[in-house]
């Protein structure tokens, strides 16, 4: 029994209100797990499918299984998309500036539900994002996007425990010094005030070492370094591994305990890897005068412009 007979039967045959689902073999995953194939399904309600679900649908697949195979299926693991947009307009064109940005955020929202996101394998098309922006009204000029991906990773509290969190795309190394990714506030064992997450990379530029850092006073941006070599991270995989460790308390998110982990992809086309769920999350639009456009500046010569990268923050 293949990949694809799985994609075939258990929507069709066995469970139709199933709204996505993504098949694989253990022989894909580093390192391989032979004699499994990993069954990820999208609910058409709810985020995850319940566990006497899943026990119900391995109980029916085994009827179909070819000996030696052992189906798994795996929780929903969304990639989160947050984009944050500066366009610029034409003031002539243009009723207001907020008239502007909410027809911009109506159309994100639309693409955000449409088909072509809402699926596994799905790819989030950057050029296609920007002429969404573009098209929007006719007083656009240009827009100016930066991408970032996010992972909610879910904690164990109380209790020494390793995690391991995929991107499925390359991270973006902005800076040899470290601080490429950015975490939510948490708290461990043993250190008294709340941690982030920050990175080292290696000479290689392919991999690094995890650590903790704490701020030198609410709303810094001065990172005071608590701990070092607490795990390792895989620019190339787009993996983080955290070596055991004790969280006490996270970030509350629909009463589970999480971190926030986001990064800049080295590709602004982003792809839903395997058992990934892609999903556009927060879109952030500022308006900005086009002053040449306007005419209030026809020579440009205090144009504003708008960086191509993300800024730096080292917190999330």
């Amino acid at each position: 029994m293949t990949s694809n007979d799985y994609e075939i039967l258990i929507p069709n045959k066995i469970y139709p209100e199933t709204e996505s689902i993504s098949v694989y073999g253990g022989e894909e995953l580093v390192p391989p797990q032979y004699g499994k194939v990993f069954i990820s399904i999208k609910p058409r309600t709810g985020d995850f499918v319940p566990n006497a679900i899943k026990e119900n649908i391995k109980r029916d697949l085994r009827k179909y299984s070819v000996a030696g195979i052992v189906p798994e299926i795996l929780d929903l693991k969304y990639l989160y998309l947050e984009t944050d947009s500066n366009v610029y307009y034409n003031t002539s064109l243009a009723p207001n500036a907020l008239m502007v940005s909410s027809t911009i955020l109506n159309n994100i929202n639309k693409l955000a539900a449409s088909a072509e996101l809402n699926k596994y394998g799905a790819r989030f098309k950057y050029s296609k994002f920007l002429k969404v922006i573009d098209q929007s009204h006719e007083s656009i000029t240009s827009n100016v996007t930066t991408v970032e991906m996010r992972r909610d990773l879910r904690l164990a509290i109380d209790q020494f425990a390793e995690y391991a969190i995929d991107f499925g795309n390359e991270f973006h190394i902005s800076s040899m010094d470290g601080f490429n990714i950015r975490s939510s506030a948490f708290k461990v064992l043993d250190i008294g005030r709340e941690v982030y997450l920050y990175d080292l990379p290696n000479t290689n530029k392919s991999t690094g070492s995890l650590g903790l850092f704490s701020l030198d006073a609410p709303g810094s941006t001065t990172p005071l370094i608590e701990r070092s070599n607490v795990g390792v991270i895989n620019y190339k995989t787009g993996r983080i591994t955290l070596n055991p460790i004790n969280i006490v308390s996270g970030k509350t998110k629909d009463a589970q305990q999480i971190m926030e982990i986001s990064v800049v992809p080295e590709s602004n086309d982003v792809i839903g890897l395997q058992d990934l769920y892609l999903q556009l999350d927060t879109s952030n639009v500022e308006m900005v005068v086009d002053e040449i456009a306007s005419g209030a500046d026809p020579s440009g010569s205090t144009y504003t412009v708008t960086s191509s990268y993300t800024d730096r923050k080292i917190v999330r």
